[in-house]
Order: structure tokens, then C-alpha cells, then sequence
């Protein structure tokens, strides 16, 4: 993935949401962005995916680039959890499945409840995975945290090459945000993984992090580098470290 002097504004807006941002991503690599609410995050991997078009620059994934004909194709290869998931009425599996609809895969099914930590039981769910999600229809109604485990289920179900999981912050505490990125990390280890968030614990396996501000990458490299250099990252990691039982602040 590379991106070459990339600018976005939203229509109607004063100021740009991506200002000037040169970027590369090698394949197989997981990558975190992080930085406070209204900083550009989700804006970027919108355009790496394709959703958006740059005002300027470009956006290349596999050599194809995403503003001129080629983000339909581009599309096909990602996969993403957003924070605004959608939460159909309709049954568990078909929640899940419905990312892929060519792919009616029993197996891959019930491995991506399994992976996404989705508990299938009588209890919760009285006809398991053929429960109905809606009191509407007489199903149930499911917790917050566990729509977003539905809706992780449903990224991971879809065949892909790049993954995104986009500020899953709604629904679940800092702690299981960690669990969630950490299992993430590791069923996509020969993908490209691109992780989201404003919470700086849950992201030290990756590869590499990139600290966005006001639509510009302020900062980059490993945690540890990040860390030891001391700017805007280790000053944000420090003041949440206390949301983490396992977190020691150096």
C-alpha cells in the first residue's frame, strides 16, 4: 500500500481532514494508527480501502490505483470492522455470513464465531446460531459487547487479503479492545492488518504506529521507539497506562 502527497476535505469543510500524507505499507505487515478523536484516523483507511477518493495525490494498493477505475477491485481485497457496524435483524449466521455471500462456508462460519469469541449457547441464544437478533421478530436482543463481537465475526468471515479494524471503542472497555487487537494480530499474520484506535495499550505488537494530528502523521516507528522518544505517542500512552492491569509505565 503506498500513498503518495495525499489531501482530503469533506465537502462543506474549511479545513482539510488529510493534509500532504506520504505513506508505504508492506504486505504482511500489521500496522496501528493511532491519535485522539477528529485526528484523521478513520479518513485514512477510508481512502486506502478505496471508500474515498483523495483530492490529491494518490492512493496504490497492489500497484492499482484506487481513483481511476480500480477501487472495486481494490475493495475486494479488504475486509473491516468499523465503529458504526450495522446490527441486522436477522439471524447470527446470517449476520456473519452476509459479509461474503458467495461463500456459504459452514467451517469458516464457526470459525470466525470462534475466533471473534462469540459465545453460541442455549442460553443466550435459544436456537444458536439460527437465533433471530431481534425482539421484533421474536429473537433476542444482544448486548453491545456482543453485537461487536457478531460484527468482528462478520470481517473475519469475508475472504480477504488486508484487514481493518477500525476503533471498536463503542461497545467494549480498554481491556478487551487489547484482546480484541491481540487476536486480530495474531489470526492475520500473513496479512496486511491495520489496526485504529485512541487507546495507545492495546497496539504495542505492532509492527509499526503511526501517530496522527490534525490530519497529518506526527509520529512513526515501533512502541518502544516511540516510547524512548518521548513526543505526543508516549505522552498519551502514559496518561491512559493506568486502564491496563499488565501495563508497567517506564
Amino acid at each position: 500500500i503506498s500513498l503518495v502527497n495525499v489531501h482530503f476535505r469533506y465537502p462543506g469543510a474549511t479545513k482539510e481532514a488529510i493534509q500532504g500524507i506520504t505513506l508505504s505499507i508492506k504486505e504482511g505487515n500489521t500496522i496501528a494508527i493511532v491519535g485522539e478523536n477528529g485526528s484523521g484516523k478513520s479518513t485514512l483507511v477510508k481512502l486506502i480501502m478505496g471508500l474515498y477518493e483523495p483530492a490529491e495525490g494518490k492512493v496504490l494498493v497492489g500497484g492499482l490505483d484506487t481513483a481511476k477505475g480500480s477501487g472495486e477491485n481494490v475493495r475486494e481485497e479488504f475486509s473491516a470492522v468499523f465503529q458504526k457496524y450495522q446490527r441486522y435483524r436477522i439471524t447470527l449466521k446470517e449476520n456473519v455470513m452476509v459479509s461474503d455471500p458467495r461463500n456459504q462456508d459452514e467451517n469458516a462460519f464457526w470459525s470466525a464465531c470462534r475466533n471473534a469469541d462469540v459465545n453460541i449457547n442455549k442460553e443466550a441464544l435459544p436456537e444458536g446460531e439460527d437465533t433471530m437478533l431481534s425482539r421484533e421478530f421474536g429473537g433476542v436482543e444482544l448486548s453491545g459487547g456482543q453485537w461487536q463481537k457478531a460484527a468482528t465475526a462478520r470481517g473475519l468471515y469475508r475472504g480477504h487479503n488486508m484487514i481493518i479494524l477500525d476503533e471498536p471503542t463503542a461497545a467494549i472497555d480498554p481491556l478487551e479492545e487489547s484482546y480484541l487487537f491481540n487476536l486480530f494480530h495474531n489470526i492475520s499474520l500473513e496479512k496486511t492488518c491495520i489496526l485504529v484506535t485512541h487507546r495507545m495499550g492495546a497496539i504495542k505488537m505492532a509492527d509499526r504506529i503511526l501517530m496522527m494530528e490534525q490530519g497529518k502523521i506526527v509520529e512513526e516507528g515501533t512502541h518502544d521507539e516511540l516510547l524512548a522518544f518521548g513526543g505526543k505517542y508516549s505522552e498519551m500512552y502514559r496518561l491512559q497506562a493506568k486502564w491496563y492491569n499488565n501495563v508497567i509505565v517506564k
